[in-house]
């Protein structure tokens, strides 16, 4: 008895221990099986496909059907926005996001001696090519930046390591916060990215300047070329890094539009099409550009106007900045008139916020809409060489926006970014929009109440024979709340009775006395 006691322990004892070792879905998706359609919407399938009053259905974290006559499923949960847009979320092909850049790694002057040889042993002579470099290895999902690009329309990213001239594979990101690596993680070898920029990881000194770089490249190319026959008895491991790569989407950082056309040099040589980070001056040599067939990537990161109320600082300023700062937001309308190729990134924006600001200057100066949906969606998936993002397509994920209207209107709102089929709420879609100028009349005293901003944040300001009031506004759950504090204070209460917004409820003074308030759009 005792013996069988002790093997039943054993048994039990083995079986629990061994459960890890099996594995399990938890974490793997978030999406449930549930069936959801969007009723009545307007929705962008592509930037030249448009459905009016169409229906999206989703299901497991990809589009199940789209069009103007869809038939939904028992059980489906059916939402119902009329009146609304829907949009591909956007993409964003040049990106650091969740990878931390390194800091420069400190030179010892006291020593004065440079730096020639490698610091590495089994990889390439110069340290600065590094095509081994793996952005999964230091990738971690930033939850706080990923609700700034969800604000902001995004839903994927194409992140890699920006150190390096030479700087390994990126990955491709779904920015879904409510799910894991496993499932977010859509190609861990998306692209190869290079640039002329030394890495901060090594001291080594060559190269020492862009010509340097260009050489080293071109070296680093035909070493490539000869290591690939197998005549070598030793192994490097970066060369070998750099052949396996060669079929990826081959992604440089340029910077200016002479940067582009260095690369463009020498990706040629080699018969290499490089797809080339740009720095928003291509308009200064739109032939030359036009001429590479590069497709590129555009950051739209204008820079503020010239302070020139002073005219002893303003006379300092070069005619040259002027020019710029007056040019660069047409640089994507000549870019695209000239048939050049390109998606648009958020690179180098102190905060992704300013990119709608930015790229509704840019239409003003000219940039069409379609194209600019194009740069954001079709354009960047097809340089990946993905067809199941930046559309919504039967098949493809379920990563759309939810917008007011025209998304590229600075008055539009972005309600809902639905990542892989998993809902971001950016806006409560169901407050209403009672923005406007109003005429108040309460207990026989008329003001004037101008009432501004989007969503939740709407928020009112009071005059009164074109003097500002003293006032406290909020609109929360439907319901109208504005106290005014003239000659004392009153307290109104009240919500919107018709198509129009006009309000009517009830008023209290300072002794509690009843009264009824309305109000009406100028």
């Amino acid at each position: 008895m005792r013996k069988l006691l002790l093997f039943f322990s054993l048994f039990v004892a083995f079986s629990l221990h061994s459960q890890e070792y099996f594995p399990t879905n938890t974490g793997v998706k978030t999406s449930t099986n549930k069936i959801v359609a969007f009723k009545n919407a307007t929705i962008y399938v592509t930037p030249q496909k448009v459905i009016k009053k169409g229906t999206l259905l989703v299901k497991d974290g990809k589009i199940l059907a789209v069009g103007k006559s869809v038939s939904i499923p028992k059980g489906t949960e059916i939402i119902d926005i009329a009146g609304k847009t829907i949009y591909p979320s956007f993409i964003d092909i040049y990106s650091s996001f969740g990878i931390t850049k390194p800091k420069r790694t400190s030179t010892n002057r006291r020593s004065g001696k440079p730096q020639y040889d490698a610091g590495r042993k089994g990889f390439y002579w110069n340290d600065h090519i590094r095509p081994e470099t793996k952005a999964a290895n230091s990738f971690k999902f930033d939850t706080k930046k990923s609700t700034d690009y969800l604000k902001a329309g995004f839903g994927v990213v194409n992140t890699h390591l920006q150190d390096g001239i030479v700087r390994g594979n990126g990955m491709l990101v779904a920015l879904n916060p409510n799910s894991s690596d496993a499932y977010r993680i859509l190609d861990n070898t998306s692209a190869q990215y290079l640039s002329f920029t030394k890495s901060a990881l090594s001291k080594q000194s060559y190269p020492t300047s862009k010509m340097g770089s260009m050489s080293l490249l071109r070296q680093m190319y035909l070493d490539a070329k000869w290591y690939a026959t197998g005549n070598t008895k030793n192994k490097d491991k970066s060369l070998e890094a750099l052949n396996t790569n060669k079929n990826l989407l081959q992604v440089f950082e340029g910077g200016s539009w002479l940067d582009i056309l260095r690369a463009d040099k020498v990706g040629d040589e080699f018969n290499i099409q490089f797809t080339i980070l740009g720095g928003g001056d291509e308009y200064e040599r739109i032939n030359e550009i036009k001429k590479t067939n590069a497709s590129l990537i555009i950051p739209i990161n204008f820079q503020d106007a010239y302070d020139v109320s002073n005219p002893l600082i303003a006379k300092h300023i070069a005619l040259s900045d002027m020019r710029k700062w007056n040019q660069e937001p047409s640089n994507l309308s000549v870019l695209a008139k000239n048939g050049v190729n390109f998606a648009l990134t958020t690179h180098k924006l102190k905060k992704v916020s300013s990119f709608h600001k930015n790229l509704q200057k840019a239409i003003k100066y000219g940039f069409d809409k379609e194209k600019a949906l194009e740069s954001l969606t079709t354009i960047p998936a097809k340089l990946l060489g993905k067809t199941t993002i930046g559309n919504l397509n039967t098949g493809s994920y379920a990563n759309f926006i939810i917008t007011s209207g025209d998304v590229f209107n600075s008055k539009t709102t972005i309600y809902e970014n639905w990542v892989q089929g998993d809902k971001n709420v950016i806006n409560d879609m169901n407050v209403t929009d009672i923005t406007g100028d109003y005429m108040v009349n309460v207990d026989g005293e008329n003001y004037s109440l101008l009432i501004s901003g989007k969503g939740a944040k709407q928020a009112g300001s009071l005059k009164k024979d074109d003097k500002k009031v003293k006032s406290k506004f909020a609109f929360k759950d439907g319901w109208i709340h504005l106290t005014i504090m003239d000659n004392g204070y009153t307290r109104l209460i009240g919500q919107t009775i018709n198509a129009s917004n006009a309000m009517q409820g009830t008023a209290y003074d300072e002794a509690g006395n009843k009264s009824i308030w309305s109000a009406s759009k100028k």
